[in-house]
């Protein structure tokens, strides 16, 4: 019955179908958007253990890309006591390009670069020409080993693709330090120094010691990042839960007035049911289950849309990963989704429910 009732009015519902639709591909997007920084953040606390990273004042390690700091500073860091290795990075969005990274290569092992090729090799030391891409970029440009990119005027060689193993880095450009800073405008900046201590005892103190010591940059261990990476998703959860909110009082009161309208229709039929023996319960339970399936509907094509947007959000930013559905997210949503569906069917329920046959039947 409370499926049939969805037909009676089509209209009607396919409009209540649509708010709760965009109610969900609100509520989904933006908490795609802090699982994808979640699982990146956590990522990233792999690589920095045992490390110190070193970006600009503000910017924080988790978006560390953000961050530009001054060449200059290289050898003062690396004369500071229990300083065992330093390795720097320059990282940055080409217009039509994608995102470029630079490293040395003796020190690539100091960043989230797995040096693991599918086809190809990594560049050289002092090599001015060569790129070497991600696999998810290759795949995505069709370039191969051999090939030529034009970038900014200049033309480069492709000389390796990676293997995949990163979300993130497997969408990048990546190249020699000073060949980046030329790709990149970015002449005696760098992105991220990444310092190995001598003791990994030592890696708190040290960064202390560097924060305090040096304005504008901002050292972080791999536990400073990871209390970062909390903050920064429990806002974003925060911020999810708001729209969360608006979005369920909307939808909510949109399911809501539907059922009104639907009990005030069916006085007569609800009145008959239980003159010949329907129970309050029955049929509460049949007008909160078409407020439910009302919902679950809307819910079903707010997450087809969720899929699309979280595509498009990906292939925006240039990057795989920022943005992800997780099974998780999918189980609270469909929750989120029947909530609105009790939440708004429930007073229209009681409504029908207090109906008295006699009355009902001798009105109508």
């Amino acid at each position: 019955m409370a499926y049939k009732e969805l037909g009676r009015h089509r209209t009607r519902t396919i409009l209540t179908v649509i708010g709760i639709s965009i109610g969900i591909l609100l509520v989904t997007t933006i908490s795609s958007f802090s699982e994808g920084m979640s699982n990146i953040a956590n990522e990233r606390m792999a690589f920095l253990s045992g490390k110190i990273a070193v970006v600009q004042e503000g910017i924080g390690f988790a978006n560390f890309q953000l961050s530009e700091v001054d060449e200059s500073l290289e050898d003062d860091l690396g004369d500071l006591p229990g300083v065992e290795r330093i390795a720097k990075m320059i990282s940055g969005s080409v217009p039509d390009v994608g995102m470029v990274r630079g490293v040395n290569p003796d020190n690539i092992d100091m960043f989230d670069i797995d040096p693991s090729f599918r086809d190809g090799e990594m560049i050289e030391d002092g090599d001015d020409e060569g790129l070497v891409l991600g696999s998810i970029y290759a795949e995505n440009t069709g370039y191969k080993v051999g090939g030529v990119i034009e970038i900014r005027g200049a033309k480069y060689d492709i000389i390796g693709i990676l293997d995949r193993f990163n979300p993130e880095a497997d969408n990048v450009i990546v190249t020699g330090f000073e060949t980046a800073q030329e790709i990149l405008l970015k002449e005696d900046k760098v992105t991220v120094f990444m310092i190995e201590p001598s003791s990994v005892k030592e890696a708190k103190g040290i960064a202390d010691e560097i924060t305090r010591l040096y304005d504008g940059v901002q050292a972080t261990t791999e536990e400073g990042a990871r209390e970062q990476a909390e903050e920064f998703t429990g806002q974003m959860g925060m911020m999810t839960f708001a729209m969360g909110s608006i979005a369920a009082i909307i939808a909510g009161l949109g399911i809501m007035n539907v059922m009104f309208m639907t009990v005030r229709e069916r006085r007569k039929e609800i009145g008959t049911m239980k003159a010949i023996g329907a129970t309050n319960y029955q049929i509460v339970m049949e007008v909160v289950l078409e407020a439910i399936i009302i919902a679950l509907i809307g819910e079903g094509i707010g997450i087809l849309l969720s899929y699309l947007a979280v595509d498009a959000m990906n292939t925006e930013l240039g990057a795989v990963g920022i943005a992800i559905i997780t099974p998780a997210l999918l189980i609270n949503v469909t929750l989120f989704a029947t909530f609105l569906g009790i939440m708004g069917g429930f007073l229209p329920a009681r409504r029908a429910a207090s109906l008295q046959p006699a009355v009902v039947l001798r009105y109508e």
